[in-house]
């Protein structure tokens, strides 16, 4: 066992998680550490990586451009994370705009009007045909909310009627897909994803201009509180975190330096139900899981600046 897994595992032990599977790769090096690396998690938002490059595979094949732009319409808001919910109806966001909003804010409505237009199942095969199999994106936004909540739980209108009157706790559901280890789920092994995000690193999917293209907008994420946590100022990171109760996960590139890049994705789960009454002990517990891929994330820049 390497000095790297060792200290990674530790750190792992002193967090709050349930389960973590990470998977890290020096890109230069070629040096690799695996901890239930091909375990399936739920992917949460980290399936708008796939969902990115699906797109740009789909703008490659003449079906759109970044320039196009897709009207926002009632039928397409979702709650949040994300802007455009609160926005109105009849906005013409670009695509570029879309796919920017959907990873740099997670925003749930720009995910799903992206989805609805590149088609059911064509995610999920596109990563089968990268040979990346263990990936599999079945589910909308929309659908894991449903899921989790119920159709009336999950209607926005219901949420920002009357922002000044307290709303209801919806239902959460975590038998359905929404928490499922299966393909009816969104999801992946960390083996899985940090493979993509290596192809999308070395121009290996569709060119190098369009893997540019992607990373471009991953660099700009705006969401930095796991991997990035204790990272120096202005390190660059091109990744996406995923987030539901009980979950948390970032994947990504960590830029070191101009020579210097690993691919790493780290997956959670943790114990939600213990402290659902307890907002104290809820946030706690949030910023142990974090802090642990802070200290991650801190320990694979000092091990390969």
């Amino acid at each position: 066992m390497s000095t790297l897994q060792t200290a990674i595992e530790t750190i792992i032990a002193a967090s709050s998680a349930t389960k973590m599977g990470v998977a890290v790769k020096h890109l230069e090096s070629g040096e690799e550490v695996y901890i239930a690396a091909d375990q399936p998690f739920p992917l949460c938002s980290v399936f708008k990586i796939p969902v990115l490059v699906e797109a740009f595979h789909q703008m490659d094949q003449g079906r759109f451009t970044l320039e196009d732009r897709w009207e926002l319409t009632l039928a397409e808001k979702n709650l949040p994370s994300g802007i455009l919910v609160f926005l109105q109806d009849g906005l013409m966001p670009t695509v570029r705009d879309l796919l920017t909003l959907m990873i740099i804010i997670s925003d749930n409505t720009a995910t799903d009007m992206i989805m609805h237009r590149l088609g059911e199942g064509t995610v999920t095969q596109y990563m089968h045909e990268l040979g990346l199999t263990d990936i599999h994106v079945p589910m909308t936004v929309r659908n894991i909310f449903v899921d989790i909540m119920g159709e009336a739980g999950s209607d926005p209108r219901r949420a920002f009627t009357n922002l000044a009157t307290p709303q209801p706790a919806g239902s959460s559901n975590r038998k359905g897909h929404a928490y499922s280890l299966g393909p009816d789920n969104d999801v992946g092994t960390p083996r899985a994803l940090n493979r993509l995000n290596e192809m999308i690193f070395c121009g290996q999917i569709l060119n190098r201009a369009a893997c540019d293209g992607m990373l471009h907008i991953l660099l700009q994420q705006q969401l930095d509180l796991r991997l990035p946590r204790f990272l120096p100022e202005g390190t660059p990171f091109a990744h996406k975190t995923g987030t539901l109760s009980g979950i948390r996960n970032d994947s990504g590139i960590l830029y070191c330096n101009d020579h210097s890049h690993v691919a790493v994705t780290v997956f959670s789960t943790w114990d939600a139900a213990a402290v659902k009454d307890d907002p104290v002990a809820e946030w706690d517990s949030i910023t142990r899981v974090d802090s642990a891929f802070g200290h991650i994330g801190r320990l694979l820049f000092d091990t390969f600046k």
